[in-house]
């Protein structure tokens, strides 16, 4: 994939405040595709914290709905020792193309450029293709929780240490 036909921005608070933003639009629609209904994230909520970082990958510009595709998008709070990767999603017909690792790659790079010393996640243990991801980036699993998303489906928590 040639990523330099591709975008990731951090779009602005201001333009994700009206619900009728064509990204934010879009975002919630590969949401609800993507993540069981009790994963769902609240955007609306989240994105209002100072903490929460939300970057998008994508193809057009955010302020044109007709040229705007998303290919993916991340969304990590960050605190003075730890910051958590809460969501990875990439678009599903983008799968397997490098998006994922492309994004948490500069996501990870920024994050050391801003002196942060670990990065920590969780994953659904069953979801091979985001376990192998992360480790690909650097992840290191920790520790499992069973029941962890629910009674049967197990959460691993994974981990990056970023310090040089």
């Amino acid at each position: 994939m040639n990523f330099t036909e591709l975008s990731f921005v951090k779009p602005s608070a201001k333009e994700l405040r009206s619900p009728s933003d064509p990204l934010l639009r879009s975002v919630k629609q590969v949401e609800k595709r993507t993540f069981p209904t009790s994963e769902i994230f609240d955007f609306d909520g989240e994105l209002a914290k100072r903490t929460t970082h939300f970057y998008c990958a994508l193809r057009g510009s955010v302020g044109k709905s007709r040229d705007l595709e998303l290919y993916g998008y991340i969304v990590f709070v960050r605190s003075r020792l730890v910051t958590r990767i809460h969501k990875v999603c990439v678009v599903e017909e983008q799968r397997g193309k490098g998006v994922g690792k492309w994004m948490l790659g500069l996501v990870l790079a920024e994050l050391r450029k801003g002196g942060a010393e670990k990065v920590d996640l969780w994953v659904d243990a069953d979801r091979e293709a985001a376990r192998r991801l992360y480790l690909s980036c650097g992840f290191e699993e920790r520790e499992t929780v069973n029941d962890y998303y629910s009674a049967g489906r197990h959460g691993i928590r994974m981990e990056a240490t970023l310090a040089n």
